[in-house]
């Protein structure tokens, strides 16, 4: 018996059925409220093929320009106070902007998901997808973020951001093939450094996972080639230890000892 079930048992012993001169009414008709993902999914078509505008209006362009020089406080004032009437969803995607560069990932979630609903109307329309995805993997909505991953891989194919969250997603979630084709194809579409040395991080992870440290070690001396991070310089010095190579775990473990040094930790 579901608990819901064993509820309404119980509910009828201690009522003993309807009260006398009294007719039962049918419940009333509830809705359900669309998941976030649901939501998302039905704002994609509307950004398929559609060009946001160049440029925005004078008030958000004076706004961007507060934001330029470091005025947050004073650029959050306008925006407040030009949102409710500000016709297309710019005040809310910079208010959204602006609380994600403080770290309040929930209200900025919330400003995100109504800039979305204007559609493209403003200038960095694109990015919103992305954005909203990453305030919805900080506040754990995890398939509201996977959502709004695949709308931004499936709306601007060429980028490599929302590519690469959905291959951690995927990692996270023990989807182990999904993951290596995500990253990999982040390859051909990362232009900085840093954000190649980190798939091939991402892909000596997969390895690892899979229990091949010979793949990882190739992966992880492609990462620290490119971008020596501290971080994995120590874990390709365990690799290599793992695979007998004493050596390189030595000389990897010393370079993870400099760089770290250099990094202040």
């Amino acid at each position: 018996m579901t608990r819901c079930l064993i509820a309404l048992t119980l509910l009828a012993g201690c009522s003993g059925g309807a009260a006398e001169g009294t007719t039962p009414t049918s419940a009333e008709p509830t809705t359900t409220e669309p998941t976030t993902a649901e939501r998302i999914a039905a704002l994609v078509p509307r950004f398929r093929g559609a060009e946001a505008p160049a440029s925005s209006p004078p008030m958000m362009r004076a706004v961007r320009q507060l934001l330029q020089a470091g005025r947050l406080d004073e650029a959050r004032g306008q925006l407040e106070a030009a949102v409710a009437d500000e016709a297309t969803g710019e005040a809310a995607f910079l208010l959204g902007w602006i609380a994600n560069k403080g770290e309040r990932h929930a209200i900025a979630a919330r400003w995100f998901g109504e800039a979305l609903d204007h559609g493209p109307r403003f200038p960095k329309a694109s990015h919103t997808f992305y954005l909203y995805g990453r305030c919805l993997q900080e506040v754990g909505d995890l398939d509201g973020a996977r959502a709004a991953y695949e709308a931004d891989v499936a709306l601007f194919p060429d980028g490599a951001d929302g590519r690469f969250r959905l291959a951690q997603l995927d990692f996270e979630a023990g989807q182990l093939d999904r993951c290596e084709a995500n990253a990999r194809a982040c390859l051909g579409r990362f232009a900085r450094p840093q954000d190649v040395a980190k798939t091939h991080a991402l892909l000596a992870d997969v390895h690892l996972a899979r229990g091949d440290p010979e793949a990882a070690r190739a992966a992880l001396e492609a990462c620290v080639g490119i971008f020596p991070h501290y971080e994995a310089l120590y874990t390709l010095s365990r690799v290599c230890a793992r695979l007998g190579d004493d050596a390189a775990a030595a000389r990897y473990l010393e370079e993870h000892r400099v760089w770290r040094a250099r990094a202040g930790r």
